[in-house]
């Protein structure tokens, strides 16, 4: 019997986008440094060379702080188990073939996740791409990038469906489940880019869906590490096929204990969303 974690108000979700501050240094050229030759008042070749040393040294000082201030925002007590964990799950070679279609999303305003289903069709959130300037795709095993359109979106379940042109070349691409099939308490991975890192493994068991007010349709539930930049994440199966896409997080109560669970929007929830069915055939 299918379970229903509690009922949760949209403005409770929280996105699982990842909003990094631009930080952009100043770098001097040596062309700065050039003073005019006066005959009179200028330093010595000694002196010149003091100043320009120190200053040098400490805008190298001002660096090292900045760099060595971000660093714990990345490796940190949150950050280093679900790392191990990843590291972990990606040696099995059935991961290792999820994770070749699972994309980096990018835009002029953040970046998110996506999965390729077939013939160039991406599945992300809709909200990772909504008011850009543009969208790139990149495959992991792919230097090259791919510029993305939107083939179709649903804003209220928050998915969009990308297509990009990929010629002749074959991309890798994650089976999808067009039926109901899964059960609360089923082991599942989620893959996508968290955080300030790409291509991180998670697992994690589905809950069961629950309502979410604003949405016609429930989405799933699930107790699974899931952070900012996982955005557009599939939920895959022990079968290898793709169930559900990742859109927010929140707090829920189950079995009596309060649980910061992930929340995506089952796939075959898409059967009304145009190209829908020629994706993924």
């Amino acid at each position: 019997m299918e379970k229903h974690p509690n009922c949760s108000d949209e403005k409770d979700l929280r996105y699982p986008e990842d909003e990094r501050d631009n930080e952009e240094y100043e770098f001097y050229s040596d062309e700065e440094w050039k003073e005019d030759e006066e005959e009179d008042g200028t330093p010595p070749p000694s002196q010149r060379k003091w100043v320009r040393n120190t200053i040098l040294s400490l805008v190298v000082a001002a660096l090292i702080g900045n760099v060595l201030a971000f660093w714990p925002q990345i490796y940190n007590m949150k950050t280093l188990p679900f790392l191990s964990k990843s590291k972990e799950l990606s040696s099995r070679e059935e991961i290792q073939s999820y994770k070749r279609a699972v994309v980096l999303v990018s835009t002029d305003k953040g970046k998110g996740t996506g999965f390729h289903v077939s013939g160039g069709y991406i599945v992300t959130n809709y909200h990772v791409i909504e008011n850009n300037g543009y969208i790139l795709v990149k495959f992991p095993e792919n230097d090259q990038g791919y510029v993305a359109k939107v083939a179709s979106g649903d804003p209220e379940l928050d998915i969009a469906l990308l297509k990009v042109d990929a010629g002749s070349q074959e991309l890798p691409f994650i089976e999808v489940e067009r039926e109901r099939t899964w059960e609360p308490g089923e082991h599942v991975y989620v893959i996508g880019n968290p955080l300030y890192f790409s291509q991180i493994v998670s697992e994690g068991t589905l809950l069961g869906t629950m309502p979410v007010q604003g949405r016609s349709t429930p989405v799933i539930a699930l107790d699974a590490p899931i952070f900012k930049g996982n955005s557009g994440s599939p939920v895959i199966n022990e079968d290898g096929k793709a169930i559900a896409v990742i859109f927010a997080t929140t707090e829920i109560t189950h079995d009596s204990k309060t649980v910061e669970a992930g929340l995506a929007v089952p796939l075959d929830a898409l059967e009304s969303l145009p190209g829908w069915l020629a994706a993924g055939e």
